[in-house]
């Protein structure tokens, strides 16, 4: 059985990571375009996307608890597995190959902005957009998106200790934030591989962990 100390730790961790990488991007991403599409379509963007997540959230969590204790180890591990191996190859790309994160931000944002410029008919990037669920959309499918994909993470942690994940995914999203209260370019300014490679690091770590006690688990059952 994975210890008491671990779990709060990696519970904490796993959600507070998990909530940091992927709602960073949303935050950069809403912040960009908040100028071209409107503070209302943003908002419901990130409003509805999250409430989504959060629901996914919820249901992947439950789904967890259902499972006897070995499989929930072993499946949260293969969740952690993943996770960590995106965001060791995002170090992989943003760090050795250079690719730049920054332009890659750009890009999303221009085609989130041309989505909406098009679904209006004009292509005057300086004609206001106004707020409607379609011009929505594009901003609330990258909040799904990303959400989904810390909700799965969120779920795995949760199924150990549910209440150090809130607390890591509470504290994360007050620090995203305050952050992006303050200026866009604070997000941009911690290298993204630096991020990638520590939320790496984070989940292959803890993913260990949990395999070794489903492993142990196992071994002790069998005795």
């Amino acid at each position: 059985m994975t210890d008491p100390t671990v779990v709060i730790i990696g519970s904490f961790l796993l959600a507070f990571k998990a909530i940091l990488i992927e709602g960073s991007e949303v935050a950069i991403l809403s912040l960009a375009t908040i100028k071209q599409l409107g503070r209302n379509n943003i908002l419901f963007g990130v409003i509805a996307g999250g409430l989504g997540s959060i629901i996914t959230f919820l249901v992947v969590w439950r789904i967890f608890l259902l499972l006897p204790a070995i499989v929930i180890d072993f499946a949260t591990a293969i969740v952690l597995f993943y996770f960590s191996s995106r965001f060791l190859r995002g170090f992989v790309k943003y760090r050795i190959r250079h690719k730049s994160f920054r332009e890659k931000m750009a890009r999303i944002g221009k085609e989130v902005i041309d989505k909406d410029l098009k679904r209006e008919g004009t292509t005057d990037p300086a004609q206001p957009i106004r707020f409607s669920v379609p011009n929505s959309l594009p901003v609330l499918t990258i909040t799904l998106t990303e959400g989904f994909e810390a909700s799965l993470v969120l779920a795995a942690a949760g199924a150990f200790n549910i209440q150090w994940t809130l607390i890591g995914a509470a504290v994360s999203i007050i620090v995203l934030i305050a952050v992006s209260a303050v200026s866009y370019d604070y997000l941009m300014r911690v290298p993204r591989w630096l991020l990638d490679v520590i939320a790496g690091v984070v989940l292959l770590t803890f993913g260990l962990i949990f395999f070794t006690s489903g492993i142990f688990a196992i071994l002790t059952g069998a005795t």
